[in-house]
């Protein structure tokens, strides 16, 4: 029995293991959004590639090309790394600054994107809410400048001190409680 059939997936991880490439072949048709964890951040703001490749010639090319109708998201992750997280947070030594600069010289470098996808974990409890709403205020908005069509997904784990369970937002796409914080949605 296909219980996939006549129906939409998201795909929030490709990571480019065995199993994924099969589920991309197999139901690439079905599948209406993958998040490409192609990227990282370091403390400084700077993204760098590193992950599934998207170079010209990758076989994930091959599959971006033969699924048009996938929106194709270029994913920026910390790796829970809370030092990243704080330095962007805090914009220590202009690290949000060229994070932000750097988030559009990505959507440049690959032009067939149809959006990103900050996956940023770690970012300390309730205390700071305020001012990781501003970073990630200022991010969507930096995408939405760039270009108003990008789609955005913004994704943020943490630990609340209050309650002691980790707990995901999701915003973007999906329509989740960041965005509607930022009054937005995509």
């Amino acid at each position: 029995m296909d219980t996939l059939k006549g129906k939409q997936i998201m795909v929030w991880t490709f990571m480019g293991n065995t199993r994924m490439y099969q589920a991309l072949r197999d139901y690439g048709d079905r599948i209406s959004q993958i998040g490409l964890f192609s990227f990282k951040v370091r403390a400084t703001g700077e993204i760098y590639e590193s992950g599934v490749s998207i170079a010209e010639g990758s076989t994930m090319r091959t599959y971006i090309r033969k699924w048009p109708h996938i929106k194709w998201l270029l994913t920026v992750a910390n790796d829970g790394t809370n030092s990243i997280f704080k330095a962007l947070r805090e914009n220590t030594d202009g690290a949000q600054d060229k994070f932000l600069s750097e988030l559009v010289r990505i959507m440049e470098k690959y032009p067939w994107c149809d959006g990103v996808d900050i996956d940023l974990e770690k970012g300390d409890d309730y205390s700071t809410a305020a001012k990781s709403t501003a970073m990630f205020r200022n991010i969507y908005n930096t995408v939405k400048s760039y270009n108003p069509a990008k789609l955005m997904n913004i994704t943020r784990t943490w630990t609340p001190s209050s309650i002691g369970r980790t707990r995901r937002r999701t915003a973007g796409s999906c329509g989740g409680c960041v965005c509607g914080r930022l009054g937005r949605r995509t």
